[in-house]
Formats: C-alpha cells, sequence, structure tokens
C-alpha cells in the first residue's frame, strides 16, 4: 500500500515546528527517526494531511549535564543513547536499554522521544525511564509543562501529549556512583521487539533499589524492592520480588506473542533476573 497525500514540511526551528502544530492539531503528525510513523503511513493506518518533520531543528539531540540530572534532548538516536559517554557513566541502565533496540539502522534512526511518545507498553525506553524517576518537558505555542512518566503514560500507545505538543526533552536523575543495574528482555529472536522486559537500578546502601517491567499491561510498573533486599539479596528476597511482579502483571494481556498467564510468569522470572544481574553489577562497583 502507497500513504496518500499529505503536506510534508521541515521547520528549521522549534517555534517554526510549535505553529504548525497550532495551526493543523490532530490533522498533523511528526516525523522523527520515522520508525513509527513511516509503517502506518504505508499501511493506511494513519493518515494525516501534514507530516512535519524535526529532523532539521537544531538543540533536540543534546545531552545536557545539570547537576544531579542529565538533560536528554528528545531527537537523541537510540545509538547516541547507547554510546554516550555522559549517559553510560551517569545513566548506565538507560544506555544498556538502547543498546538492544532493534537492529544497527533502527538505531541509528530511531529517536528517544519517538519511543516514548509512541508509548508501545513493552518498548525499552519505557520500563528504564519510569525506573530512573525520568521527566518529560513538552512544549507548545501555550508554553511548557513537566510531566513524571505516570502522568505522560496514560495507556496502550497512549500519552498525555497534546495534539499540539512537542516532546522536546528527558530528564533523569543521575544514579549515584556505584550504583548497579540491568535491563534484561524477552523476545522471539534477537532484534525482536521485547514481550516482558524488566529493568533494574539499585544504588549503594539501596538508595534506590527499584524494577521497572514492561510488557505486562498498558504502563509500566515500577517496584520499590529495598524492603526485600534489606533482609538479604539471597533466594526468599528474589522470590518475594518475583512474587510481587507476578501480583503487578494481573493485567497482562495475551497477543500472537503470549498469553496474559505466560506474561505474568516472566515478569516474575525477568524481576528477578534483573535484580540478581543489577546486585552483581552493585558488588562489581557499579555500572549495566
Amino acid at each position: 500500500m502507497i500513504a496518500g497525500e499529505f503536506e510534508f514540511c521541515a521547520p528549521k526551528t522549534l517555534a517554526e515546528a510549535l505553529a504548525l502544530l497550532g495551526t493543523h492539531g490532530s490533522a498533523c503528525k511528526l516525523l522523527a527517526g520515522g520508525m513509527t510513523l513511516v509503517p502506518v503511513m504505508t499501511l493506511g493506518l494513519a493518515q494525516p494531511a501534514v507530516v512535519v518533520s524535526l529532523n532539521h531543528l537544531s538543540g533536540l539531540d543534546g545531552v545536557e549535564d545539570a547537576g544531579g540530572v542529565l538533560r536528554l534532548g528528545a531527537m537523541l538516536r537510540h545509538a547516541t543513547v547507547a554510546k554516550h559517554p555522559s549517559i553510560r557513566e551517569h545513566l548506565p541502565l538507560l544506555a544498556a536499554a538502547a543498546a538492544g533496540i532493534g537492529d544497527v539502522q533502527v538505531r541509528h534512526r530511531g529517536t528517544l522521544g519517538g519511543s516514548l511518545v509512541h508509548a508501545e507498553p513493552a518498548a525499552d525506553y519505557l520500563s528504564a525511564t519510569a525506573t530512573l524517576g525520568a521527566r518529560l518537558c513538552v512544549r507548545s505555542t501555550r508554553g511548557e509543562r513537566w510531566l513524571t512518566t505516570s502522568e505522560f503514560f496514560v495507556d496502550v500507545m497512549t500519552t498525555a501529549l497534546a495534539p499540539d505538543e512537542i516532546l522536546t526533552a528527558i530528564e533523569i536523575p543521575k544514579q549515584p556512583a556505584g550504583s548497579g543495574s540491568a535491563h534484561k528482555t524477552l523476545r522471539r529472536v534477537e532484534g525482536a521487539f521485547p514481550i516482558v522486559l524488566a529493568s533494574a537500578a539499585i544504588g549503594p546502601g539501596l538508595a534506590p533499589a527499584r524494577v521497572g517491567i514492561g510488557g505486562v499491561g498498558p504502563r509500566p510498573v515500577v517496584l520499590d524492592v529495598a524492603d526485600e533486599l534489606r533482609r538479604g539479596a539471597g533466594d526468599a528476597a528474589l522470590a518475594a520480588i518475583g512474587d510481587r511482579a507476578f501480583e503487578a502483571a494481573q493485567h497482562a494481556l495475551t497477543d500472537l506473542n503470549g498469553s496474559g498467564a505466560y506474561r505474568r510468569e516472566m515478569a516474575r522470572v525477568y524481576a528477578k533476573r534483573a535484580v540478581t544481574e543489577a546486585l552483581a553489577n552493585l558488588r562489581a562497583g557499579g555500572r549495566s
């Protein structure tokens, strides 16, 4: 199938892009990496009257060290997120999540912001950013607002983004020095989209100690597991964490990749695996 006719705009500034959105609203679609928009338009599942490319804007692909946080531009490509020295040092969990996305071509085209806005429940970034306590900056001609991940992710492939808003930046607290983290995914084959995934971040002194689970509901689920780990990091603690993950996945959906019951069991398995690996990395001095 061939996409229908549409007007293509390539603004040079964010102000121009916001003005286009303000004019066209829901009749307009934004083009970042094109990993989602191009296929759905080709299949006829989306037929926007106007497509606005963000690829010529400056200032949306930076990495800014802002003290206790890193401020990441929404147009950062996955490959950059995976390899950028500051991200690898201060947000190793996010770097690990980016490194496993798709294949080489996808990682060099797809963007951090594009994946977050698409809000596929099993996307690598959703559980990672939720676990890390990210905030998202959205802009429009009406102004700017910051949202937590729990506010931004509303439902399956649904966010709080208004038709005239653009996600411009993601601000994430730095993981404490010496933290251990891990991003574990269940995929049919390497490079395939995850079925279930778990992202764990454990800091020295168990501050923080969280595991985020994706693919088991409309939004990522984040569990604080400090209490379990304070009682020890053995089999009993891991079993308790696995049980909590299983319960948190009670509304897991069934599709061609697996039943809801299967996803619940895998949530248990992958939460335990992520925490186990994060603890090992913590003991080894940090990183993912």
